[in-house]
Order: C-alpha cells, then structure tokens, then sequence
C-alpha cells in the first residue's frame, strides 16, 4: 500500500471511530463501511486494537501538525489559538460522545500511548501563552501551567455529558463554551477586542456535528 492510500484509509476508518466509538465499531463494520474485505483490512491492521491504535496516532498527529502551522501562519497569539480552536473544532463535530468514553473503557493503552505522545505538545502550549502575555493579548498575573490543567479537567466532562448536561445541549456547544470562556478569562482588553472580532468566524462555523449529516467516506479498492 502506498501512503497516500495508507493516509486515505486512515481518514476514514477515523471517521468511523469518531462517529460511533471504538467498541460499536468492528473490523467487519469497517470494512463493510470502505467497501473491502476483512481479509483485506486484517493484512493491514493485525488486530482491531492495533486498527484503533494507527487511527489514534494519525489523528493526534495531523492535529499537532496542523496547529504548529497555525501558529507559525498567525498574526498574533490571540488569532492563533482561535484557529487552533476552530481545527480542534472540526474535529469534535466528527465525534460522538460514546467515542470518549470506549476509549477509557475499553482501550486504555491505546489511549495513554497517544496521550503520551501530546505531552510534548502540552509544554509547548504553555509557551505560547505566555509569548501571548509578552504580545499584551494575554494577562500576565496568571498561573497558565494551572490554568491548562483546569481547562483539561473541563474538557473531562464531555466524556459524562448525559450525567452532567440536559439532552438539549450537545457535545459542540459544551466544547465551544470551555474554549472561548477559556480565552476570556486569560484575555487582556487588548486580547478581548481581537477575541470578539474573530468571534464572526464562529458565528458562520456549521453547528452540528457530522455524525448528523450526510458524510462521504473515501472508498478504498483493493
């Protein structure tokens, strides 16, 4: 297999995992869903656990490329990490709430091995925020290193959104409110005005999530 078909597959079999969750999916729903056989896809993925483990990698780094170009690209900090969160955002509206809770049930080490890999990432975030104070976007009386760690236990709640939120609410908009209201509270009113500027892009961004609409998985030929 090439890699560009390797990338295609890749695509979308993350689809699949993001919309249904690792444990509905299976490897004769996939390959069903790509139009191949199982036999096909067993030459290419050992195991289910293996497929799951490939699809993670590919997702968590494409994510990290795509928001280091962000930030080499951006104007300002401030633009950058909104376009970070509208990257990030395309992305949850793929996913299905059942995605994150079958990851920590079901496929722990696949799970710790991709965060693993984000920790280098994490720091990096860090660092950026405060390049965000000396840019005068972002406060400079808080402790972002805690912060950070706040906003991922905030993020931590999407895995109970049924315990914690009434059914009218969705996965997007919860993501939506812990990232601009993370901003916010970091913003200097320098920082503020540029934040609701860029806000517009959010008000054209499509609302729901893909697992709703009509979605075109790449087909693989084998």
């Amino acid at each position: 297999m090439t890699e560009e078909a390797y990338e295609t597959l890749i695509t979308a079999i993350a689809r699949i995992l993001l919309g249904s969750g690792p444990k509905a999916m299976t490897m004769g729903s996939v390959a069903k869903a790509l139009k191949m056989s199982k036999k096909t896809l067993y030459e290419i993925f050992p195991s289910k656990s293996d497929m799951v483990e490939q699809t993670m990698n590919a997702i968590h780094g494409r994510m990290i490329d795509a928001n280091r170009k962000i930030f080499m690209t951006s104007e300002n900090i401030m633009e950058a990490m909104f376009n970070a969160f509208l990257n990030q955002r395309d992305f949850m509206r793929m996913t299905n709430v059942n995605f994150f809770r079958d990851m920590d049930r079901h496929f722990a080490e696949a799970k710790r091995k991709s965060e693993a890999k984000k920790a280098c990432y994490y720091e990096e975030f860090v660092n950026l925020l405060k390049k965000g104070v000396t840019q005068g976007v972002f406060r400079n009386d808080i402790n972002y290193m805690v912060q950070c760690r706040m906003m991922a236990i905030q993020m931590e709640s999407l895995k109970r959104m049924e315990e914690l939120f009434p059914p009218d609410i969705t996965l997007l908009e919860v993501y939506d409110s812990i990232n601009i209201g993370f901003l916010r509270g970091i913003a200097t009113p320098k920082g503020m005005k540029m934040l609701d500027s860029l806000m517009e892009r959010l008000k054209s961004a499509p609302s729901r999530q893909n697992m709703n609409e009509t979605t075109t998985i790449p087909t693989y030929n084998a």
